[in-house]
């Protein structure tokens, strides 16, 4: 079609091969996201299931003090500091949730019932306190913890969905373009025999020798330019003894119409030579790129 661009089929594989390795790269990197991102994600619910069973522990520990078990002061202690530092790298540390505005509201909520949680037992730890009212609200506190991690957890699994359906996609282009390059290279091979049967028309020769298209159209091109370069022997001497017996005839006394028809014919036979001397030429310059075809110099 006039005007249309055409694209050679070498741009076209180099094309393919480029958009198939960007694409290959992008799901690489797409993996190695999910992977490190399923890690963190795995980090950060541990951590924060990890709340509720401390929250938990610390009522326990409180009850036992309140009962008299002197050791349940230190597990208390610790299992608070423990309970702090974790909300703090869920709010502001490594695992600092802020991608998510539902989780990060739902923090909120669990560090102001915590501290109203924490104030009440270490307020209460030496003084009578109706233990109901800890267990309210450190319920309330396991209740906000709970509705956190089930919050990221869907927020986690959103995430992945969303990554996968790319992987999906870009699984599905790949195959397209690996199903395309199929299609080019059949294509490929499909122009590959016409040129080995057009090489072997022009041979006027049957060769046995086995080996890939363009091998064996270099050598029916060969068996062509040496049939060409036989002719150009042929002519070669042809034009000597034309020229030997122009000599000869040129010393015989010969009347001048004879002597016209000889220069006319030394003509046709110097240009039919010359005709021939370049159609070698040109087939020298063909069998030379074919060469490079079949053996590409890099």
């Amino acid at each position: 079609m006039k005007g249309a661009i055409i694209i050679s089929i070498g741009t076209k594989v180099k094309l393919i091969t480029f958009i198939l390795s960007v694409t290959m790269l992008i799901n690489i990197l797409v993996s190695y996201y999910l992977v490190q991102d399923e890690k963190e994600d795995a980090k950060i619910i541990n951590i924060a299931g990890k709340q509720r069973m401390l929250t938990q522990k610390m009522i326990v520990e409180f009850y036992r003090l309140t009962s008299g078990v002197l050791e349940a002061k230190t597990i208390f202690f610790k299992t608070q500091k423990e309970f702090n530092i974790n909300l703090q790298r869920l709010r502001s540390g490594d695992l600092k949730i802020n991608k998510n505005k539902v989780v990060s509201q739902l923090l909120d909520e669990v560090e102001l019932s915590w501290h109203s949680f924490e104030s009440l037992l270490l307020s209460s730890i030496d003084t009578k306190i109706n233990l109901n009212k800890v267990y309210l609200k450190g319920n309330e506190t396991l209740s906000y913890m709970e509705k956190a991690v089930v919050a990221y957890e869907k927020h986690a699994t959103t995430k992945r969905d969303y990554i996968n359906k790319i992987q999906l996609i870009l699984g599905v282009f790949t195959l397209l373009v690996i199903f395309y390059m199929g299609f080019l290279s059949l294509g490929i091979h499909a122009q590959l025999s016409k040129f080995l049967k057009h090489s072997r028309s022009i041979s006027g020769r049957k060769s046995s020798l086995k080996g890939n298209e363009l091998d064996l159209a270099y050598v029916h091109i060969q068996y062509f330019l040496d049939d060409v370069e036989l002719a150009i022997d042929s002519a070669s001497l042809a034009v000597a003894q034309s020229e030997k017996a122009s000599i000869q005839l040129a010393s015989a006394k010969l009347d001048s119409k004879a002597i016209e028809h000889l220069d006319k014919s030394e003509d046709i036979v110097i240009e039919a030579n010359e005709e021939l001397y370049k159609t070698s030429i040109l087939l020298k310059n063909l069998k030379t790129k074919l060469q490079d075809v079949v053996s590409p110099k890099f």
